[in-house]
């Protein structure tokens, strides 16, 4: 197959250091995630006019340079972009904005940051659609190495929360260890996206909140009942688990 997109390699240009500016030196908050802030550039350069429609970006590893941040942020980024369709990867050649209404583009990165509570609410009925059914099917076909990466997660948290941390990205690899042990790829992927845009909104009233430690004993609660495979009681402490995360993302 033979792609025709007109290459637009902006960052090869002069002014680049315009245009990506390190994160490091921009951050204005340590409550503000990474690839936020990278979802967020992106759009700027859009609407200042500094990456159009089938323009090129620079690889996964240049944009890293480039903002100074590692590779995950990065990765998380054209992620949650390519999922929403606003990126395409070219197979042997690169990452491209895509050929859509421009409108259209901005409307789905603002969706993306939206933190209204409306919003917020929306995505927590998406997530409840999915994710009950991911645990009500993982307590059922999980395996040892599906309850053996779920328990590593909980031990991360557990010992991040320790440290005085909150232990954010070990409990979204948590809920991603759930999805992927349901066997079903479409819930994975789904999930997946799910979880990530939800904890852009919800990360900073687990914060703000204290709520940690108590978001650490639903998941063990219902790590319980997926190991007894009792997919019903699986289902009902997440739908506890999901509601007291929304409020608490919604109170903020």
């Amino acid at each position: 197959m033979v792609y025709h997109l007109p290459i637009h390699t902006s960052y090869q240009i002069k002014g680049v250091s315009n245009m990506y500016k390190p994160i490091a030196r921009a951050r204005e908050a340590q409550s503000v995630r990474l690839y936020e802030i990278i979802i967020k550039r992106v759009k700027d350069m859009i609407l200042e006019g500094k990456l159009k429609v089938g323009d090129k970006l620079p690889s996964e590893r240049e944009l890293a340079e480039m903002f100074q941040v590692s590779r995950v942020p990065v990765r998380e980024a054209l992620k949650i972009m390519e999922f929403m369709e606003i990126i395409q990867y070219i197979p042997g050649d690169g990452v491209y904005l895509k050929h859509v209404d421009i409108n259209d583009l901005l409307s789905k990165i603002d969706f993306m940051i939206e933190t209204s509570s409306d919003i917020i609410s929306d995505l927590f009925e998406a997530r409840q659609a999915i994710e009950l059914k991911a645990v009500e099917l993982a307590a059922v076909r999980r395996t040892e190495a599906d309850i053996q990466a779920m328990s590593q997660m909980l031990q991360e948290r557990k010992a991040d929360i320790a440290r005085g941390g909150d232990g954010i990205q070990a409990a979204t690899q948590f809920h991603t260890a759930i999805s992927k042990a349901s066997k079903n790829k479409v819930i994975a992927r789904i999930n997946d996206l799910l979880i990530t845009l939800t904890e852009m909104s919800r990360e900073n009233s687990l914060r703000k909140h204290g709520l940690a430690p108590v978001a650490l004993l639903s998941h063990r609660q219902i790590l319980q009942m997926i190991k007894e495979q009792n997919g019903p009681e699986a289902k009902r402490m997440m739908q506890e688990h999901l509601d007291n995360t929304e409020e608490s993302a919604r109170s903020d």
